[in-house]
């Protein structure tokens, strides 16, 4: 490469990163930024900030086209609704570098902290629209599998009146059943859960700043046939397996931090 194209390309990604610390230097454009960071891989849903950040679709859609703009955020329209992430060419450790992470996090090696009951309990929140198939699978294994200190919960958006008759007998079948009745996906209950497991209820399930989230793709259990139900009970041990490992190092990571803090 001559001199001539290497500054040339220093200049533009200088440029480019000058657009992007002014467009962060706005506090909203910074928490929006910040919110899309901790929900990641799962991305965040127009829906659900009005209610978050006190504010109008129109403000906000002002700050997130900024943030687009800026290739900061990237945007993807799903019907009505715009859906953001982080921009894949986006060096997320400019975050870190420039002082807007809170130094206790900076190290951090996964979104959820599970910080929020004072007493060190984990909340595992599941839910899908009907709370009668996926979400009660998920929250029956989830309790099995669960160590001491952990709460277990599932909702659902619409829920039905009965658990699956089919999703009951499959669990049945490995020694476990459903945690509750199919129940109301509570708001307050999402905000104060540690992580968060949605499947299928999609904009109906806000998102909350510091709850870790993502969706799994699994089949609805609803109108199919017991082997078809067993399927899906014996994926989502395997899901749920790995959930609980993932929180299990969180956990260890963040005891770990907090012996070196003392």
């Amino acid at each position: 490469m001559s001199p001539e194209n290497k500054n040339r390309k220093m200049d533009d990604w200088i440029v480019a990163r000058a657009s992007q610390y002014k467009a962060l230097g706005d506090s909203t454009r910074l928490r929006l930024v910040l919110m899309v960071r901790d929900a990641a891989p799962s991305p965040v849903c127009t829906c659900d900030l009005p209610e978050i950040f006190g504010m109008g679709q129109s403000t906000l859609s002002h700050h997130l086209g900024k943030l687009v703009d800026a290739g900061i955020l990237d945007r993807e329209q799903r019907g009505r609704w715009a859906y953001f992430t982080l921009d894949e060419q986006f060096d997320a450790s400019m975050l870190g570098h420039s002082g807007f992470i809170h130094p206790a996090d900076a190290s951090r090696g996964d979104c959820c902290s599970s910080r929020k009951d004072a007493d060190g309990t984990v909340t595992v929140l599941f839910a899908c629209r009907r709370n009668s198939g996926r979400s009660q699978i998920a929250a029956a294994i989830a309790q099995s599998m669960a160590p001491s200190g952990m709460r277990v919960l599932s909702a659902g958006s619409e829920p039905a009146h009965e658990v699956d008759p089919l999703v009951v007998q499959a669990l049945g079948e490995i020694g476990l059943k459903p945690l509750s009745s199919p129940s109301k996906l509570d708001p307050t209950v999402v905000k104060n859960a540690d992580w968060v497991v949605t499947m299928g209820c999609g904009e109906s399930c806000p998102y909350f700043p510091g709850t870790h989230r993502e969706d799994w793709a699994v089949p609805d259990p609803h109108t199919r046939d017991i082997d078809e139900v067993r399927d899906i009970v014996a994926r989502m041990q395997g899901k749920v397996a790995d959930l609980m490992a993932r929180i299990e190092k969180n956990q260890e990571n963040r005891e770990g931090q907090n012996g070196q803090e003392e």
